[in-house]
């Protein structure tokens, strides 16, 4: 073998184990789990896209969590690019022993859901996680259009508050004690990650 093609292959050996340190240094501070230890996905749950999309990515949320604030964002940018191949499913877990409004919050994204618009009031309130109050979800409600006497009616009577428990429930037999926590794939990830840390796990689960 000439001198040449050993320079060749050593050149394709080290490409090889850059890509595998890589693929090692994203993926090794994440859990692979065997999917019938997930949390179910049923109607009652808003859905971002296609229910049978190749990739789901399922997030227990605190709407006064900063970091689920900034996985929002980054949520809403990959689903830009994956489109139909990605959806997304919420799942309620305010932590109202440390975030106050939380748990109004999620019964709000709730009573917005029942009229079909769970997701345009997910961005208000993240988009105003600061400023939060029931004025405030009424004029969210207002905004995106929602009959504000059901939605009203709904916050009043506490019709949705059976579904955020149920979600909570869920969540701490599952042995979630904070949030971000959210699936990708076979994946589970308890941290903040980028958007381009994401969109290598969504890749690989593809």
């Amino acid at each position: 073998m000439d001198k040449k093609k050993i320079t060749l292959n050593a050149l394709f050996i080290a490409a090889v184990l850059v890509i595998i340190i890589f693929a090692v240094s994203i993926f090794s501070s994440y859990t692979w789990k065997n999917t019938s230890n997930f949390p179910k996905v049923t109607s009652k749950n808003p859905i971002l896209g296609k229910k049978n999309a190749d990739v789901q990515i399922i997030e227990y949320g605190d709407f006064q969590c900063p970091y689920c604030k900034e996985l929002a964002a980054i949520f809403r940018e990959v689903y830009k690019e994956y489109g139909d191949k990605i959806s997304f499913v919420w799942k309620d877990y305010p932590l109202y022993s440390i975030h106050e409004d939380s748990l109004a919050a999620a019964k709000a994204g709730r009573c917005a859901n029942k009229q079909d618009n769970f997701w345009d009031m997910h961005d208000l309130i993240f988009a105003n996680q600061q400023n939060l109050s029931d004025e405030i979800y009424l004029s969210f409600a207002s905004q995106i259009g929602l009959d504000t006497d059901k939605f009203i009616q709904c916050m009043n009577n506490n019709e949705t508050l059976d579904l955020v428990q149920e979600d909570i429930e869920e969540a701490m037999d599952l042995g979630i004690i904070g949030t971000p926590h959210f699936y990708v794939g076979s994946y589970v990830i308890t941290e903040l990650i980028t958007y381009e840390q994401l969109k290598e796990i969504i890749n690989y689960s593809l």
